[in-house]
């Protein structure tokens, strides 16, 4: 990949994965039978984070490079606070969408599913684990998890500009130590956080390791019809086998722990596998300037991927509302096709109207590249 040349590849994958993970959070959302998590062992959470993982090396790395090791950690750093308070406006808007939700309406449990019962018995006990990141309701996972690979981005980031490899290699001793001995932190009562960041840390250093040789070694990134025909192969291994269990219920990660070979928690190697194939054989037909992905249809997509933080918050927001507006409505399926259609929708626009306004604030040059400009949002 060409330090001059524009990556759309990246922005229009996290956007595409962010809607994925709207509908992904609708509860009984039929739409959701459609997406990535049931014909493959991963879903759009690890195409997220892989992803997060290339755009922090190609925001931060020559921050690392021009201006050493504090300035890159005090760039991420004011990113962090960033995202730290995006949380806990999140988690406070949800939390009164739902409150309220429940006080109205009895279609559901709206405050067991989404585990915010300790908030409604012990507001202030539970406001301050909120504020420590030890609790975590329902759909309120990434965030907290973004912000602790965040955290370990400067040392990684270090790391894989010196040596790869052994950057490659920490991160996965750490990830196969975790996977086997089931180390994990608490994320409120009874509850562990679903997103287990001491493996998912594997992926996001997978992320900018890639990065990294596309930019400084792109000879030794593994490109081969070999590779591809590999890839494939898994590809379809992973929907023959995946498909019928997801069908069945049976790839949740709650029943079996982290012995399950598809668990989600603590990220198993079945679901690394599958994300990296996808990513191979996406990346070896696509190219980064695809004359597709600049077209006005793949432009909304592009701009998700542009602004992350707030199309990911707005989907949980729309997500919860779409939730309470499915069980409450009189006609269910037709309920069900207005909040996919007005929630992707809203989501799209909102995009759209963060794009403009953010090119009305800063322009850039004709020619330029997204990494030579560092507008790579993370």
């Amino acid at each position: 990949m060409s330090t001059r040349e524009r990556d759309y590849r990246l922005d229009f994958c996290r956007g595409l994965a962010l809607i994925i993970i709207f509908i992904d959070h609708v509860p009984d959302n039929p739409l959701s039978n459609w997406t990535l998590r049931n014909y493959s062992f991963c879903d759009a959470a690890e195409i997220f984070v892989l992803i997060s993982g290339m755009a922090s090396y190609l925001a931060y790395g020559s921050r690392l490079d021009q201006g050493g090791f504090l300035t890159c950690a005090k760039a991420i750093g004011r990113r962090w606070v960033r995202v730290y308070l995006a949380h806990l406006l999140l988690f406070a808007t949800v939390a009164i969408l739902i409150v309220t939700a429940a006080h109205h309406y009895s279609g559901a449990d709206y405050i067991g599913s989404l585990k915010l019962n300790w908030l409604v018995k012990n507001p202030p006990k539970a406001m301050r684990s909120a504020l420590t990141l030890s609790y975590l309701p329902r759909l309120l996972d990434i965030l907290p998890l973004y912000l602790v690979l965040l955290g370990l981005a400067p040392f990684l980031l270090y790391l894989v500009k010196r040596d790869y490899r052994l950057a490659l290699a920490a991160s996965g001793l750490i990830y196969v130590v975790t996977w086997l001995c089931g180390i994990n932190l608490h994320a409120g009562k009874n509850r562990d956080w679903y997103f287990n960041p001491f493996a998912w840390q594997f992926l996001y250093a997978i992320g900018m390791t890639l990065a990294h040789m596309s930019r400084h070694a792109p000879e030794k990134m593994p490109w081969s019809r070999r590779g591809l025909v590999a890839s494939i192969a898994f590809l379809v291994f992973a929907f023959l086998v995946a498909s019928p269990l997801n069908s069945l219920g049976l790839t949740s990660s709650a029943p079996l722990s982290y012995v399950w070979p598809a668990d989600k928690t603590f990220l198993a190697p079945l679901r690394v596998v599958n994300v990296l194939a996808l990513v191979y054989v996406f990346g070896f037909f696509v190219r980064p300037q695809a004359p597709w992905l600049k077209t006005k249809l793949a432009d909304l997509f592009l701009a998700c991927g542009r602004h992350s933080l707030a199309i990911y918050g707005s989907g949980v927001v729309l997500s919860c509302a779409g939730y309470v507006i499915m069980t409450e409505s009189a006609s269910k399926p037709l309920a069900n096709w207005l909040v996919n259609f007005f929630g992707i929708a809203i989501l799209l626009l909102l995009a759209t109207l963060l794009d403009w306004y953010s090119r009305g604030k800063r322009l850039v040059a004709p020619g330029t590249s997204v990494v030579g400009q560092n507008r790579v949002a993370t």
